[in-house]
């Protein structure tokens, strides 16, 4: 289940908005980028690479393609979502929190769901208190339902703006803190996760640059951190 966890994380992270941009600035900035992550646990140790590559679709919309990989370098799987511009904020289906990879312990698992995004504005400042989100995805094997997942992301707080160096360049960041809960219902046996993340991510760029995640005693689980832009 820690690996779920992670893998959950693995796919969130690679979700945020830009700082004070147009939808138009804001979709050209991301459209055929890719950045690669990787993903430590607490000793320091590699777990596993992340790499994100964004494709414009529209005026409005930006398609992700996300390949999850072991630390030996072996496609764990892949995901695809979207990101929307709408007015003044960006919305994120929160299904593409829950990769296919994620789903590999639990056997040949497919996940569906009603769209519920998380949002974040285009004009994000410090002191801020950004919307909570929810989603309840539904856990499917040959069409037999097996159970489901619930993920709440509460607490969202726009902490400080801090300037961060990782092996993809220096970036000057906004600090932003949440509580999440992920619950997974199966058998009729509820088992709830929580989860404390704080993540960093650079307006010029318009995504994060290093997260950390700790367990519900403020310990830390793990980091990810952005390794190269193409």
């Amino acid at each position: 289940m820690k690996k779920l966890i992670i893998l959950l994380l693995c796919t969130a992270v690679g979700m945020h908005t830009t700082s004070a941009q147009t939808c138009n600035q804001f979709i050209n900035n991301v459209d055929g980028k890719k950045l690669s992550y990787i993903n430590h646990d607490a000793r320091g140790q590699q777990q596993m690479t992340a790499v994100y590559t964004s494709t414009k679709k529209d005026a409005s919309t930006v398609a992700v393609h996300a390949v999850i990989s072991d630390h030996n370098g072996k496609v764990m799987g892949t995901g695809d979502s979207e990101m929307i511009c709408s007015g003044n904020v960006i919305k994120i289906d929160m299904k593409s929190f829950i990769p296919a990879a994620s789903m590999k312990q639990y056997g040949d698992i497919q996940v569906s769901g009603e769209a519920r995004y998380l949002t974040y504005p285009t004009d994000i400042k410090t002191g801020q208190t950004l919307d909570d989100g929810s989603v309840t995805i539904n856990m499917n094997n040959g069409g037999a339902a097996k159970g489901e997942m619930q993920m709440d992301i509460v607490n969202r707080k726009v902490e400080a703006t801090e300037t961060v160096t990782t092996g993809a360049g220096t970036f000057d960041c906004f600090k932003i803190a949440y509580d999440a809960t992920t619950t997974v219902k199966m058998a009729g046996i509820s088992i709830p996760f929580r989860i404390k993340v704080t993540e960093w991510f650079a307006p010029k760029l318009g995504r994060f640059v290093k997260s950390e995640t700790y367990n519900k005693n403020s310990k830390l689980m793990g980091t990810m951190t952005l390794e190269s832009i193409n």
